[in-house]
């Protein structure tokens, strides 16, 4: 399903507004890093709008200085609560922005189960 660009853009404006720059590029893995960047294909999907979100989840956790790198690379357990606290940022986000959230569950779960059934992804 497709979002609308403004509500893809509008999500893309919160992230800078933490200081955060949203690059676009479809041959890289959506992700975030410490350097305060975003790496996210420019596709207007509802499974790409989620992905975004999720990883402006990290960045609130990181400028709150409550999400540390090096634990999340090391610490399995760590990481699985990190990655909690961005998909509830993420939910919030969404939701404030009017994103349609009947695929959200699904999304979510596909993603966290990869989490309980690869625990050497640390």
């Amino acid at each position: 399903m497709m979002v609308s660009r403004e509500k893809f853009m509008k999500v893309v404006q919160f992230a800078e507004e933490l200081g955060c720059k949203v690059v676009y590029d479809s041959t890289k893995k959506i992700s975030f890093n410490t350097k305060m960047y975003i790496t996210v294909p420019y596709q207007l999907t509802l499974e790409n709008i989620y992905a975004l979100a999720h990883e402006i989840g990290h960045v609130i956790d990181y400028v709150n200085g409550e999400l540390e790198h090096d634990k999340w690379l090391h610490d399995w357990s760590y990481r699985v609560n990190a990655e909690m606290s961005a998909w509830v940022h993420a939910y919030k986000l969404l939701e404030k922005n009017g994103v349609p959230l009947h695929n959200w569950q699904t999304h979510v779960n596909a993603k966290l189960a990869n989490y309980f059934i690869l625990p050497e992804v640390i």
